[in-house]
């Protein structure tokens, strides 16, 4: 109940259900075989995952400082980043380009990371918090084993080049619909004082 009660809450763990699993099928399958027959083989591929890393470091020092009133909204504005990789991916370009996409991705990611972090945190009673989360984890990686079954298959059926394109379609659409909700463009952060909205006083304690 408490799950499904928190609408954005299972909307955005029903989006990276499909998110996690065309990404997972991108860098275990996909990715490898752009690298291989386009780009040069395990070490064009060996750079592009680093740029990637890099970039959800860095992504990670900047929410440091990077506070949005809007968590949740910052959060999914960040997700449609994993579409540009693959786009890149696609045509291939250039590996330079491809590295420069999925630092731009892992910097994305960890965006919304931090802030769907800092909402679970804020949103969810300490006493559900766990299961709440578990609930989260299983939703998120549900389909991730399906995604990297499929890829082969659907690479032999339609190519390398229309499969990522798809993806990338499909991670943009799915952003929409998370959009059109409210609590998703709208849930702000609290003050540190633990009070309802950003900036007003904490209540006054009472005695007994």
């Amino acid at each position: 109940r408490d799950f499904i009660s928190r609408r954005w809450l299972w909307v955005i763990v029903l989006q990276f259900a499909f998110i996690v699993a065309i990404m997972t099928a991108t860098q275990s399958v996909l990715g490898p075989l752009v690298a291989d027959a386009h780009l040069g083989g395990a070490r064009s591929w060996g750079v592009i995952l680093a740029a990637d890393g890099i970039g959800a470091v860095l992504g990670g020092f900047v929410m440091i400082r990077f506070r949005p009133r809007r968590m949740l909204l910052a959060a999914t504005l960040a997700v449609p980043a994993e579409s540009v990789f693959m786009l890149a991916l696609a045509v291939p370009l250039p590996v330079p380009v491809i590295a420069a996409a999925a630092f731009l991705a892992g910097g994305c990611a960890e965006v919304f990371s931090v802030n769907w972090a800092t909402t679970m945190q804020q949103e969810i009673p300490p006493a559900m918090l766990s299961r709440l989360s578990s609930y989260d984890a299983l939703g998120s990686f549900a389909l991730a084993p399906v995604g990297t079954a499929v890829a082969g298959p659907l690479v032999a059926s339609f190519g390398t080049p229309a499969v990522l394109a798809a993806g990338a379609m499909l991670i943009a659409v799915l952003t929409v619909p998370v959009l059109l909700v409210p609590e998703v463009r709208h849930l702000e952060r609290r003050a540190p004082d633990g009070s309802g909205q950003p900036g007003t006083p904490p209540p006054k304690p009472t005695t007994s």
